[in-house]
Formats: C-alpha cells, sequence, structure tokens
C-alpha cells in the first residue's frame, strides 16, 4: 500500500500558500466581462512567491499555477486580448541545485523521500537529473518577471544583486535583453507592448532572509530608510513610465513571517515532548555559544522554531552521546568544513542537546523575542512605505499582511473546504514550508481579481479552486488533524538558503 501512496504524493503533493482568515464563495458571479476596460498586455514583476516557485524549486508542472499565469487565464475568460502569457519555465523536476554539497548539478525541488511515518515524513531532493528552460529563445521579454530572490534594489539596476544571479539571467536573458526588470518594460514599451496591468509584488526578500535564517545570514533586514528610498524610486519609475490613467498598477504588502508554517510547525512539537520540568535551552540573537536562556515554547513571546529544525527535535529525546553534536556536525559538512570551525567557544556537545545550556539549541534554528520584534517592526515599516508610495502613485494595494495573519488565526473557507496555515496539512503551503502551493498560488490570484472586479468594473471570474490540484486522498487520510513535522537535512536546506545568500 505504502508505493501507490508515495506515487501520489509525489505526483501531487505541492501545497502551500500565504492566504489569510476568510470565507470566499465558489466561483460565480455576472457575466465575464472587463468592464469597458482594455487589457491587451499583463505583466508581473515579483520574486519567487510571483515566480510560481513551490517546494524549494522552479518546475513546469507548478509554475502553471503561478498566480500571474492564472490571472492571465482569468482575464481571457473575460474578453481580454492577451496573447499566451510567456513564463521562463524550467520542465520537470526542475531548476539545478547549484551547489556545492551533495546534490549540486541535480533537481533541488522537495519532495516525499519516505512516507512511512505520516507524522513526520523525510523530505528533500529527490537527487534526479534536472529539467532546463523551455522557451528562452522567446523574442520579447517574458510577461512573467519574477524573479526568486530579488531584493527590491534589484528592480532598476543593471548589476543584479546577488543571491539572485542564480535566476537573474534564466528571466532576464541579458545580453540579447536588458539586465534590470524596469528596462525590459520599458523594452516592452519600444516593441508595442505597453502593459495595461501589472502586478508588483517586491520587498519581501528584503526581511525573509533574516527571518528564516533565525537572525544569522543576514544579520539585518535591508535598512528601513534605505528600502523607503529604493521602494518609492522603483514604483515611481514604473508609474512613469505608464503614465496613462488607464493603466492598473497593483502593489502588495509583505506578509508576515510568523504567520507561515515554517516558524509555526516544529516548536508546538518540541514543547509536547519536553520532559517534565525542563526547559529548552537556547542561544538569542548573536550568541554562539552556551546559554541559560530558557524556553517551555509555551508562554507569551516564546522563540519561533523553524522547519529547519524538525531534524534536530527528537535529539531533545536522545540519551545517546553521540547524536548530541549532530547539528555541528551537519554544520560543518554543508559549509565544507571542519566541526571545530563551526563550535562556537565553550560549547560541549558531549551534553544534553537543547536541554543543557552548554549544548543549547543554536540561533540559526530559531527566532527569539528580539528577532521576532525586529523582523515585525521592519516588515511594519515597509508596509507602511509600500501603503504610502501606492497612493502617491495611483497603485492599488493588495494587504497580503493583513489577509495573510487572517488565515493562520482563522483559516480559509472556500466551497465547502477549510485550509489552515498548518504545515502540509492545511493543504496551502508547499514542502518549503515558506511558498505557495498550486491552490495558494490561485487564492493569491483570486484576491488580486477581487481588487480589479470592485475598483474597475470587471467581472474577471475567480480561478476555480476545485480544478487546481491539491492534497490526494492518502495523504489526507493520514495526515487530516495531524501537526506534520518532517525530516530534512540541512544539507538539503542549503538550495533554500541560497535564495538570500545565506551561510546557512
Amino acid at each position: 500500500m505504502k508505493k501507490p501512496i508515495l506515487l501520489c504524493i509525489a505526483l501531487c503533493i505541492h501545497v502551500g500558500a500565504f492566504v489569510s482568515g476568510c470565507t470566499d464563495s465558489s466561483p460565480s458571479g455576472p457575466t465575464p466581462g472587463l468592464g469597458g476596460i482594455l487589457v491587451k498586455k499583463y505583466v508581473a514583476v515579483g520574486n519567487s512567491l510571483t515566480a510560481g516557485y513551490q517546494s524549494n524549486g522552479l518546475y513546469e508542472s507548478a509554475q502553471m499555477y503561478s498566480f500571474p499565469n492564472l490571472i492571465s487565464q482569468q482575464l481571457v475568460k473575460a474578453g481580454a486580448p492577451l496573447d499566451t502569457f510567456q513564463q521562463p519555465l524550467y520542465s520537470n523536476p526542475g531548476n539545478a541545485d547549484p551547489g556545492p554539497g551533495s546534490n549540486a548539478g541535480k533537481s533541488q525541488r522537495y519532495a516525499i523521500l519516505n512516507f512511512s511515518d505520516p507524522i513526520n515524513p523525510v523530505i528533500g531532493p529527490e537527487g534526479k537529473a534536472p529539467g532546463s528552460p523551455t522557451n528562452s529563445l522567446l523574442a520579447r521579454p517574458y510577461d512573467n518577471l519574477g524573479i526568486p530572490g530579488i531584493p527590491i534594489a534589484s528592480f532598476l539596476v543593471d548589476t543584479l544583486v546577488t543571491p539572485v544571479a542564480g535566476f537573474g539571467p534564466l528571466v532576464l536573458r541579458s545580453p540579447i535583453f536588458p539586465n534590470s526588470v524596469y528596462k525590459q518594460i520599458l523594452l516592452m514599451k519600444v516593441m508595442g507592448q505597453t502593459p495595461d496591468l501589472v502586478t508588483f509584488w517586491l520587498g519581501a526578500n528584503d526581511v525573509l532572509g533574516f527571518a528564516v535564517t533565525g537572525g544569522t545570514s543576514p544579520t539585518s533586514p535591508t535598512n528601513a530608510t534605505q528600502f523607503a528610498g529604493m521602494y518609492k524610486q522603483a514604483l515611481d519609475s514604473l508609474r512613469n513610465a505608464l503614465p496613462s490613467a488607464k493603466t492598473i498598477i497593483i502593489v502588495a504588502t509583505i506578509p508576515d513571517v510568523r504567520a507561515i508554517p515554517f516558524f509555526n510547525t516544529v516548536g508546538p512539537k518540541i514543547a509536547a515532548s519536553l520532559p517534565a520540568g525542563a526547559y529548552l535551552r537556547y542561544q538569542k540573537h548573536g550568541n554562539t555559544g552556551p546559554s541559560f536562556d530558557s524556553t517551555r515554547l509555551t508562554e507569551s513571546g516564546a522563540p519561533l522554531v523553524t522547519l529547519k529544525a524538525g531534524s534536530y527535535a527528537a535529539l531533545l529525546k536522545d540519551t545517546s552521546i553521540t547524536s548530541r553534536g549532530q547539528w555541528y556536525r551537519d554544520l560543518a559538512t554543508s559549509l565544507g568544513v571542519s566541526v571545530a570551525a563551526v563550535i562556537g567557544a565553550g560549547i560541549d556537545t558531549t551534553k544534553y542537546f537543547g536541554l543543557d545550556p552548554r549544548n543549547p539549541l543554536p540561533d540559526a534554528l530559531m527566532l527569539d523575542a528580539s528577532e521576532q520584534t525586529t523582523a515585525i517592526n521592519f516588515i511594519n515599516e515597509f508596509n507602511a512605505t509600500i501603503q504610502s508610495v501606492a497612493a502617491s502613485d495611483k497603485a492599488d494595494v493588495f494587504d497580503a499582511y493583513s489577509f495573510f495573519n487572517g488565515v493562520k488565526a482563522n483559516g480559509y473557507s472556500i466551497a465547502g473546504e477549510k485550509y489552515t496555515a498548518d504545515y502540509i496539512s492545511g493543504g496551502l503551503f508547499s514542502l518549503d514550508g515558506v511558498h505557495p502551493s498550486s491552490r495558494g498560488y490561485a487564492i493569491v490570484a483570486n484576491e488580486f481579481i477581487k481588487i480589479m472586479n470592485s475598483k474597475y468594473g470587471m467581472s474577471v471570474p475567480y480561478v476555480d479552486l476545485s480544478r487546481i490540484p491539491g492534497i490526494p486522498m492518502p495523504l489526507g487520510k493520514y495526515a487530516a488533524g495531524s501537526k506534520i513535522v518532517p525530516t530534512i537535512s540541512l544539507e538539503a536546506w542549503k538550495s533554500f538558503d541560497a535564495l538570500w545568500n545565506s551561510g546557512f
């Protein structure tokens, strides 16, 4: 019975999303139409969320459900005379892991490798030969200009800010086309393809790298004043390039990192498994040595444990001495250095991992209270900038921050189905715990469509989630109501962290 289940999961289980808590009805409404507005060209600007990134990779069977591609399909149903929406697709199983590491040159997307324990599946890259770009010879810029890893600083510049070099050449295809997203839009105008509609979702990567690495690499989000200047310059430039009052620009705010399963999956399991009277010992921001800081992970302001810690949660109850230094051995292997080079002064790996102050849970595996405050303060400042600049440039706003926090608090119900922010079993997050699933992207597409319909009198039909791949029944049977904590090796996280040039 396990083999069919694994096959079904491997084909269908790319679930995940940033979505909000509310209730929606199934797609219905007035006769589709554009309300007299002509939309001949739609362009999407953004990062991995725009590109259709799922389960730690770009691959065609997921990219086809990117929210921009879904919006394009719905616009055509409403009568928009759009050409085929063009994306920089990778054939399955997706892009190659850039390395270094044991998976270098092979497909980096995550899959379930072992499901013998449905509550603790083993997840990681399958080690398959990678796919390749399928439409790199397109004789014009792509309509989907989402570049995984791109920060706000890279929208205008000709030299892409690292670490987006791995995907920048795929999307921009310089020197054949200009080496910036903004200049590619200018080229579209020259080619007689001026966009009538632009979705613009940048800024998340300016804080997400700090968050997913536990505040270790980078050690701070983008400076808020610099972000404000760069965002204003970017959106001002876009509006100046598209000055027509009929040109629709919709921007999106940055989601709260605390609302995604990457930060809400492992902690509850550790809290439930702590021995009676014991506390988790952990390193606060910047600490690499012993620590007496402690938590039961249930108090107000408790640290948020990252999904990367899932492989090490079981070590908290492991009595063997050899397992107590596993994190440092894995880290050394991942970085290609000696174990001595990664162990902080005073750390004693013969002591119980996470339960003894001389061998605490590492800073890189959690966001402590101060790191959470840093992340949310920066996100709030970034979002205030986005709202203010959007108003001055006559752009509409999808408030992704409020929307995503809503789904974490209340779930998301549509057509008799309820989705939650739980890892895998919630139905809306992919295997990396950060990026949307196919249905997650469909829900995001519908939120943009709602803005078009409400602001511009359009009647663009919503994406019908029933036709979007979801969780297969075998997984639903085993995982319903369960808190799934995956085992994903530290080595497998390397390509994920490369999106933000992380060292961990």
